[in-house]
């Protein structure tokens, strides 16, 4: 997917210097949007309208206008530093993405307090596919158990190779490993990174960061050149719970970042997988007590498959295929287009034009992620249960799926 690189979003690199260099806040950019000041971050950069707030023609709170004037006094330094940003951006590649973008992450966009504006390098079309089939986080101990090692490696490659996106911080231990056995699988990995997308840390993991620049995508709410600092790994850890559908701890001591992850997500709805443990062992102490206060145990792939399976339902019942797909007026000009993306957004706009053989390609589409029995299919597809129960019918003669216990399946993925 193209991304808007550094030189064409001056606003947004403004943005973050003055987001990371003064003292604004959320709470008074809130303030300018309720005054009906600026209808959106990026009119920050507007000299003429900051001047205008800081001469008291429009009516705001006196700390709002003070800071404003701040602004003003360091405006130039601020561009500056911007201009920094972008120069850092475009010899790294790194891409800019808005909240203001079509293509800004989904999940995201459901939660407040997640980025205005977040940096990326690798394959941004990582974020579309992980929407439409799910996306999950992975983390845990820096220094894990070869158990915990080993299920995480397990688990990744197999939630990976069915499509599943694994997101996770890439500091060592867990997250490492799922970040390098995901990466190369059907759903590949996202990084979410504390400092800018650009800087590698752990150093020792250059490796790994290279893999995922090459296959996977780096993320990070902070601009290019910022160093990893302590205070921002929180914020790290709410964005890689926010980014996903649900999150599976594989280790956990009493006093870990891992901990946090685990609250974002419970508190923004998602479930939460803890591997089970010894209850010896000091590092899984964190984890039990999360399965003591009521998240969910990992017992493989398959529970994880289910929560994923729900969200990306409601995902795709709310917006199908995201992005500008180009719609054929004429039921003969789309005969014989199996374009995935094409028909997802066809069945929902105009479902009319779409032939027996495209229905079964959605519906191949919805059991390459889980069996499914008809009336899950009837729900995902919107058609009636007697056209549903045909199309099975046919792709079981012919061998393509096979029902057990009331579930349809592939015979292979």
């Amino acid at each position: 997917m193209f991304l808007n690189n550094a030189d064409s979003r001056f606003e947004d690199l403004f943005y973050s210097a003055v987001m990371l260099n003064t003292d604004m806040t959320y709470k008074t950019l809130r303030d300018l949007k309720e005054n009906l000041v600026i209808s959106n971050y990026r009119e920050l950069h507007e000299k003429g309208l900051l001047n205008a707030i800081a001469k008291g023609e429009y009516k705001i709170r006196p700390e709002t206008q003070l800071k404003i004037k701040k602004l003003l006094d360091s405006y130039g330094d601020l561009e500056k530093i911007a201009n920094k940003y972008r120069q850092i951006a475009l010899s790294n590649n790194i891409g800019v993405v808005s909240v203001q973008d079509k293509f800004y992450p989904y999940n995201w966009k459901n939660l407040s307090g997640m980025p205005q504006v977040f940096y990326c390098r690798g394959d941004y079309s990582l974020i579309d596919a992980m929407t439409l089939r799910g996306a999950v986080a992975v983390v845990g101990s820096r220094s894990p158990s070869r158990y915990a090692q080993y299920a995480t490696d397990q688990i990744c490659k197999e939630l990976g190779n069915k499509g599943v996106t694994i997101v996770s911080g890439m500091a060592y231990g867990i997250d490492r490993q799922a970040h390098i056995s995901s990466v190369n699988t059907k759903g590949g990995t996202i990084a979410v990174l504390a400092g800018g997308a650009d800087n590698i840390y752990p150093p020792k993991n250059k490796d790994i960061y290279d893999q995922i620049s090459r296959n996977g995508l780096i993320i990070s709410e902070m601009p290019p050149g910022q160093l990893p600092l302590r205070q921002y790994f929180p914020s790290r850890n709410r964005l890689i719970a926010g980014l996903t559908d649900c999150t599976l701890v594989m280790e956990a001591g009493s006093v870990s970042g891992t901990l946090h992850t685990a609250s974002f997500a419970a508190n923004q709805g998602k479930e939460v997988f803890v591997l089970p443990n010894n209850i010896y062992y000091e590092n899984a102490k964190g984890g039990l007590k999360l399965l003591e206060d009521g998240g969910n145990v990992l017992l493989g792939a398959d529970n994880v498959i289910d929560s994923v399976a729900r969200a990306v339902m409601y995902k795709r019942m709310a917006l199908g295929c995201p992005g500008e797909v180009f719609f054929q007026d004429d039921k003969e000009d789309f005969e014989g287009q199996n374009d995935i993306e094409i028909i997802r957004e066809l069945a929902k706009v105009k479902p009319e034009v779409i032939s027996d053989e495209q229905w079964k390609i959605l519906i191949r589409d919805a059991l390459s992620l889980k069996p499914l029995c008809a009336d899950e299919l009837c729900v995902i597809t919107m058609l009636p249960f007697y056209k549903v129960s045909k199309l099975l019918t046919e792709l079981e003669l012919n061998g393509t799926v096979c029902q057990e216990k009331g579930k349809y399946s592939l015979t292979f993925v």
